[in-house]
């Protein structure tokens, strides 16, 4: 196994108010009992149209919650746009909602996040979510509101691998300015987290396996951090190794459970204590291809990782090669620099031939024209800042955005 350099540890980690987390097929009986204890009887589940309309998998949760279920919002939409937020909120308002379920990927658990923020403020236009947003000047100038007032409680029920169920941050798009802000409060984290594969057998194979491929980019970018901890580091190493494996297996027999409960566990330890170390460019990047380009998450993980490593392997390569070996790569003969070159390739390899995911930005509908707005969006997204080889300029980005299309 290859020895990390010994670093001085100093630092400080925080653990999030998450009360419970079950997982396995059968989970989702938890969720009454879940409910009871935060004393709900009015909560309202978050989820997205084609879950609603399409699948009888809501009527499944709704029944889960026994008679506690308020009623059912579903007009959620990708990468979270202010106004849906605000129509959740007031959805919520009018059924007197004391807890909201999110049940689906990351666009409803995200809208659950934030319509927790309007609740609990008292927000009931677009514009007022201004007052809340993290504001991020370049390199090192940031403003974080905390919220004046405690929301209701929240609990989740994912059916991708984007594991934001676990965070206390979320992205919303300000639709008139195109760009994904982010809002931090460790008060709308999840009471309890249900990850149930049975709920995720519906989910369309090309969502699984693109937010599967988020939690390689948590893991990768945790791995690599430049404010990495072991804690983080061994969860990190060990969702790797799970997730290359399972993905693979889910992809081929996409009913085996078992499998994919291997998936959502590792997703999140892909994300667990993520909070507590810096993350880099392709989060902060695919953060603005999302709002701009409107492409989905995974799929900004997909193209964008390999281009990262390769713009951050003078700094990280001990690292990198450290993430081949947990990918199953034999790096023995190796040198450092091959390691980590080979580290890049599994993951191009994993997302072009195994997954069969976009691998260019051109595949996802960017072009050119868009470069200019995303380097411009990036260099304001408090994530690329915290990138472990320090980005410039607005041409650094641009840049990595040709070789990647």
């Amino acid at each position: 196994m290859l020895s990390l350099p010994k670093q001085e540890l100093k630092g400080h980690f925080t653990m999030l108010p998450m009360d419970e987390v079950h997982f396995g097929s059968g989970s989702l009986d938890n969720l009454s009992a879940e409910l009871e204890k935060q004393g709900v009887s009015r909560a309202v589940i978050v989820t997205g149209n084609t879950l609603a309309q399409k699948t009888n998998l809501v009527d499944k949760v709704a029944a889960a919650a026994g008679n506690k279920c308020a009623g059912v919002f579903h007009e959620t939409s990708q990468h979270v746009p202010r106004r849906t937020v605000i129509a959740a909120a007031e959805y919520a308002r009018e059924r007197d909602a004391d807890a909201l379920i999110s049940f689906g990927g990351g666009t409803p658990n995200d809208t659950a996040k934030a319509t927790l923020i309007c609740l609990a403020e008292g927000i009931t236009e677009p514009a007022g979510l201004d007052a809340y947003m993290i504001k991020f000047t370049y390199p090192d100038k940031v403003e974080i509101p905390s919220l004046a007032n405690d929301p209701i409680p929240m609990f989740a029920i994912p059916t991708t691998l984007s594991a934001g169920e676990f965070t206390y941050f979320v992205g919303v798009t300000d639709e008139e300015r195109k760009v994904k802000d982010l809002y931090v409060d460790r008060r709308i984290t999840a009471k309890a987290v249900i990850l149930d594969p049975e709920l995720t057998m519906e989910t369309p194979e090309r969502l699984w396996l693109g937010t599967g491929m988020r939690a390689v980019d948590h893991c990768i970018e945790a791995m690599c951090s430049s404010t990495s901890q072991p804690f983080i580091d061994a969860l990190a190493y060990r969702a790797l190794n799970m997730l290359v494996r399972y993905l693979r297996e889910t992809r081929a027999d996409p009913g085996d459970a078992a499998a994919r409960a291997q998936c959502m566990v590792a997703a999140w330890m892909s994300v667990c204590g993520l909070a507590n170390v810096t993350l880099g460019l392709s989060h902060g990047i695919g953060h603005q291809l999302g709002a701009r380009c409107n492409v989905p998450h995974g799929e900004t993980s997909a193209v964008m990782m390999p281009h990262v490593m390769a713009f951050n392997r003078e700094t990280t390569a001990t690292r990198q090669a450290w993430a081949a070996e947990a990918m199953g790569m034999d790096i023995g003969g190796m040198s450092e620099e091959e390691a980590a070159t080979a580290a890049a390739d599994e993951v191009a390899r994993l997302v072009k031939d195994d997954m069969g995911l976009p691998w260019r930005l051109r595949d996802v509908g960017v072009t050119h024209d868009d470069f200019p707005g995303i380097a411009a969006d990036a260099l304001e997204d408090i994530i690329v800042a915290g990138n472990p080889r320090q980005v410039t300029s607005e041409d650094e980005v641009i840049d990595l955005l040709h070789k990647a299309w």
